[in-house]
């Protein structure tokens, strides 16, 4: 596809209307609400909240607002624990157990069976917490069974006042005890560390996902501040980016930008897509091995993506939705040529965290549909794709009144959910089992 021109950091300062906007604000952005609770009607719109941008239409149909499925199979919840503090990552280690991130710098070993807290793991960085920032993501390996390697992200302090994200690998070692086993988190390595650092606690993005080539995928947001956000369509920087690396922090072969290399041209080799505001998700699809992301968008306009190589994203040139003190964003225009159009976008906000397709067999009718946690909707979106349009969209969760953070696939074929709280709830959603 064509891309659009690189303009200077210095450029766009000057001359976007969006940075003075930003630069006015107190950065307190409006907090999205809760979705509501009905009526449901298979095959109409769910209902919503009033929308930010009303004037804004889609570029075609079931853009938004797709009509209402319902899960027929009858499904099993069960709230397993309720003792993770502000969980934010959540990966499986064998043995029918789990290790979740807490966003205030802990990682947790949880038995699913039980739900008990096992053990805390030993030797985590410290790290910068509060507002976004804090213990992020978490995923295990494809080789984990025989490495123990395990990938995460956080946001470290750097000098007085500066932070930034690290992508980092480890080996999770277990010791066995008579007081039972203990984790710790060894050989320790950072395989990239975000620059510039940035005074401020907003936007890191930090997911992860392998691909089916083995290469690591890390989300990264543009870090809310200007100028740093217009950087999100800057081929020279990481922020506002999604990156396909090796598991040692090295571009992937087959990256769009890893023969722009002269000392003119020094673009970032580890670039997969760019124009990206804040994706606190990425999953691949279980049939197609394609890329999708989930973005906060501003206010307003949260975004489902299907990633594609070399492609723009648009932000912050064009958006659904509007800046958060309600102003227009680029004079509310939501096209523009040489970007891509989001596949499905919420307004007002549901604010994503999290997502996953469904790949098991427990329950059919979910086969290839893309769960997605809503942090300000409390609840978990059930998406029905189709080629790459959402076809149907679902509700589900609730009936718990939780800022829903993550959800995963695990081995049992159930979907497993982390909810975003000082008494953060890992929830397992799993077909009845009649006796």
């Amino acid at each position: 596809m064509k891309l659009l021109p690189l303009v200077s950091l210095a450029v766009i300062a000057l001359c976007s209307p969006v940075v003075a906007q930003v630069i006015d604000m107190k950065d307190i952005p409006t907090k999205g609400v809760r979705s509501p609770d009905g009526p449901v009607r298979p095959g109409q719109r769910l209902a919503r909240n009033t929308p930010i941008a009303p004037k804004q239409k889609p570029a075609f149909a079931g853009q938004t607002l797709a009509p209402a499925v319902v899960t027929r199979t009858p499904i099993d919840v069960r709230v397993v624990t309720t003792n993770l503090s502000y969980p934010w990552g959540l990966a499986f280690i064998g043995g029918n157990r789990a290790i979740v991130t807490e966003k205030p710098g802990a990682m947790r070993i949880v038995d699913l069976a039980t739900g008990k807290i096992v053990s805390s793991v030993l030797k985590v960085p410290n790290v910068v917490y509060g507002v976004d920032a804090g213990l992020l993501d978490i995923v295990t390996d494809p080789q984990f069974a025989s490495n123990r390697h395990v990938y995460f992200t956080y946001v470290e302090p750097r000098g007085k006042e500066e932070n930034g994200v690290v992508v980092a690998r480890a080996r999770l070692q277990t010791t066995e005890s008579a007081n039972g086993p203990s984790y710790s988190l060894e050989d320790l390595t950072t395989i990239l560390r975000v620059e510039p650092g940035i005074v401020g606690q907003k936007h890191y993005g930090s997911r992860l996902v392998f691909g089916r080539d083995g290469y690591l995928y890390v989300s990264l947001a543009e870090r809310f501040f200007s100028p740093y956000r217009d950087e999100a369509q800057s081929l020279y920087s990481w922020l506002g980016k999604i990156l396909r690396v090796t598991t040692d922090g090295k571009p992937a072969p087959g990256n769009p930008y890893a023969t722009n290399q002269t000392a003119e041209n020094h673009t970032r080799a580890e670039i997969w897509s760019y124009g990206q505001r804040n994706p606190q998700a990425i999953a691949i699809h279980p049939e197609t091995g394609e890329l999708w992301d989930g973005e906060h968008g501003p206010q307003g306009g949260d975004e489902i993506n299907l990633i594609k190589r070399g492609a723009n994203y648009g932000w912050p040139l064009v958006a659904y939705g509007t800046n958060y003190d309600g102003t227009p964003i680029y004079g509310g225009r939501s096209q523009l040529a040489g970007t891509e159009q989001p596949r499905y976008y919420w307004d007002p906000t549901i604010a994503p965290g999290g997502m996953s397709f469904y790949g098991g067999d427990a329950i059919p009718e979910w086969k290839n549909n893309l769960f997605v946690a809503a942090l300000a909707g409390e609840h978990l979106a059930r998406l029905v794709v189709q080629g790459d349009r959402i076809v149907g969209e679902e509700r589900l969760l609730q009936d718990q009144h939780q800022r829903i953070r993550d959800v995963k696939q695990g081995p049992d074929g159930a979907l497993w959910v982390i909810t975003d709280e000082a008494d953060g709830r890992l929830i397992r959603l799993g077909p009845q089992v009649h006796s």
